[in-house]
């Protein structure tokens, strides 16, 4: 069985048991009626009862079977919770074969307890984390048999006739279990501080750690060394208002004075200036240059290492172009919201001379808004003239909150750039769909042939690229896209040349979607290691220091997780080994996938780490990577106007 399937059929099996043995308990209750309902039968407790054993035995053959990396929770619960429900029906259907005047009451008493266990069970797959603690379990566990007791005790004096005051003290107690789990294991940490941080939270040492050279350093100290190169200066200009795009549609937008906002491109060695003046967007607005490892100061983090710049106010960020590549801005501030509205644009730098001569050079973010595909800025087909032969390189920038699929059809092409760095001797493709992570980029090189190439993404509404020789005609809309086999990125590109550093420490995150409390509110929240944000302690790292980190997807949901400040260098996706010297800011981890990555902790700061669907980052995954030393004097309390998601 996939890994994937895994948990999704795990979570199948044990509400089925759930359902199974309280089938079996309302049937019991009704068939000790004084007048039993005809139309249940009497074998239904016993063939019920039995389905529940076989479920019950099917899943743990199923956990027993799985990752270890994603099951170990579950194998917890299962064993205390369900198990033990399991054999207590298993005590049930036996009871009728025995005598005595009690016989009834037993069996009911067996069943309750079936019931009751392995309805805790169910609630165990939906609110343990990983690491899991006995103390869930045992909350869990106590009040299932406290609504045993009750249920018991009901029957003892003459509640056998009325089934629904026994099933109302089996989900009441459950229900407060399940919150009672869901409010602890909210708080899996103390809330983030980073003014008091000492060791490695969260971490595994397997070598020395050098002191840091940036102790008591505040962030907004961080600047980056002082440049000396030529000043390439931008102001941005966030606004509300309606966009109306070029297929006629007009849209309700927040933009930097235009939807995508302008480019920014510089060249390697130059400084970049960019002013933003907050114009009218309510919610304020920020800078975070994502990909781009700025310093600290400047990485426009809200309540982090800035306060939210608000309407009539400006903040002017400045940093070395020091990265070549392509990359992309967007505000932090309420970004779930705001993002997907149209506070986004494209950051590129060049190699000193600026770009390759005689090369087309694109920029294409991609973006979903009301409906529309944007291919940068059009909603429709964008159509360039290129002459046969010409080298193309088409910088994609994926700029939504899901993983966009795209498809090249009428040439072969290279994936020549990831994520900002060169990726070295890719293979040429044809055919090949390419699944982009949100905030990822890809550059694609090809020749331009004697026809038409189509650049397209699966589910797009309507826009696409496409590279048209001199004499045809513009296109009027865009062919649907063709799909194919994905791109392998653990196979694509040259040997890496050099091997993967030593690690110094490791440290493991598990994604999962429980039932937790956010903001005071139960909900299924997105945790990382059972917990939500604040209530995750930071990654502490000294500088210099090369920290092996697993991420493991629990979840049903791709998880894009992005580290700010850093590219880490993929080691091995589901146990496979990486050829190339593959360096990412953006990582796709599918459900059940497990991703082994190398971060070195060579920019010193406080960095947010989160999932890029923004969505998920602010229902709880998000945490910190945090230098030694460092501290904020920013805050993102209810206090404060900062909302970094």
């Amino acid at each position: 069985m996939p890994a994937s399937a895994v948990l999704g059929v795990d979570l199948l099996l044990a509400a089925a048991c759930a359902a199974a043995w309280g089938t079996a308990l309302a049937a019991g209750l009704a068939l000790t009626r004084t007048t039993a309902p005809g139309w249940v039968p009497r074998w239904a407790p016993d063939a019920v009862g039995t389905l529940g054993v076989l479920i019950g035995a099917g899943r743990l053959a199923v956990l027993f079977g799985g990752p270890s990396a994603l099951v170990g929770d579950r194998l917890l619960g299962a064993t205390a919770l369900t198990a033990p429900g399991c054999l207590a029906g298993l005590a049930a259907l036996v009871l009728p074969r025995l005598t005595g005047p009690e016989r009834h009451g037993r069996q009911l008493s067996a069943l309750a307890a079936a019931s009751s266990l392995t309805t805790a069970g169910l609630l165990a797959v939906l609110t343990l984390g990983t690491p899991a603690g006995w103390l869930p379990v045992a909350v869990l566990g106590a009040l299932a048999l406290l609504a045993t007791g009750a249920v018991a005790a009901g029957l003892a004096k003459g509640w056998r006739h009325r089934a629904v005051p026994a099933l109302g003290t089996l989900s009441v107690a459950i229900l407060v279990g399940s919150l009672a789990v869901a409010w602890m294991d909210s708080r899996g940490g103390a809330p983030s501080s980073f003014h008091e941080m000492d060791g490695h939270s969260g971490m595994s040492s397997t070598g020395p750690a050098a002191s840091s050279p940036h102790a008591n350093r505040s962030v907004d100290a961080l600047r980056g060394s002082q440049t000396s190169g030529p000043v390439r200066e931008f102001t941005l200009h966030a606004r509300s208002g309606k966009v109306t795009l070029d297929n006629g549609s007009t849209v309700d937008a927040l933009t930097f004075g235009s939807l995508p906002g302008p480019e920014l491109r510089a060249v390697q060695g130059e400084t970049v200036r960019v002013t933003l003046v907050n114009d009218s967007v309510a919610d304020g607005v920020t800078l975070h240059w994502h990909g781009y490892d700025v310093p600290n100061a400047m990485d426009g983090v809200p309540g982090v290492t800035q306060d939210a710049v608000m309407p009539g106010q400006s903040f002017t960020y400045e940093f070395a172009a020091a990265q070549t590549g392509t990359y992309w801005y967007h505000t932090h501030q309420n970004g779930s919201a705001d993002v997907p509205l149209g506070l986004y644009g494209a950051l590129v730098v060049d190699p000193p001379g600026g770009p390759a001569p005689g090369v087309k050079d694109l920029t294409v973010p991609v973006h979903s808004i009301a409906g529309a595909t944007l291919f940068g800025s059009h909603a429709g087909a964008w159509s360039e003239t290129v002459a046969p032969g010409t080298p193309v390189r088409v910088r994609l920038i994926n700029t939504d909150q899901l993983t966009q699929r795209f498809g090249v059809a009428g040439s072969g092409f290279r994936l020549s750039a990831v994520d900002g760095g060169d990726l070295a001797g890719g293979a040429e493709l044809a055919g090949t769909v390419l699944p982009l992570a949100a905030g990822g980029r890809y550059d694609v090189v090809l020749t331009m042939p004697d026809h038409p190439v189509w650049i397209t993404a699966e589910g797009s509404h309507g826009g696409a690229l496409a590279l048209i020789p001199p004499g045809d005609p513009a296109p009027s809309s865009a062919p649907r896209f063709g799909g194919g086999t994905e791109l392998d990125l653990a196979a694509y590109g040259a040997p890496a040349a050099s091997p993967v550093p030593h690690a110094d420490a490791t440290a493991t995150y598990t994604a999962d979607h429980l039932l937790r409390f956010v903001d005071g509110t139960p909900k299924f929240a997105f945790t990382i290691n059972g917990a939500v944000y604040p209530n995750i302690p930071p990654l502490v790292v000294h500088d210099g220091e090369n920290v092996l980190v697993t991420i493991v997807n629990r979840s049903d949901d791709i998880h894009p997780m992005h580290p700010h400040g850093h590219h880490v260098r993929v080691v091995s996706i589901d146990g496979r080994a990486v050829a190339a010297d593959l360096r990412m800011d953006s990582l796709e981890v599918r459900p059940g996938q497990v991703w082994t990555v190398l971060l070195t902790a060579d920019n010193p700061g406080i960095w947010m780490d989160h999932c890029h669907n923004l969505s998920h980052a602010r229902d709880g995954m998000v945490f910190h990577l945090a230098y030694e030393g460092v501290g904020t004097p920013f805050s993102h309390d209810a206090s404060s106007a900062n909302r970094p998601e």
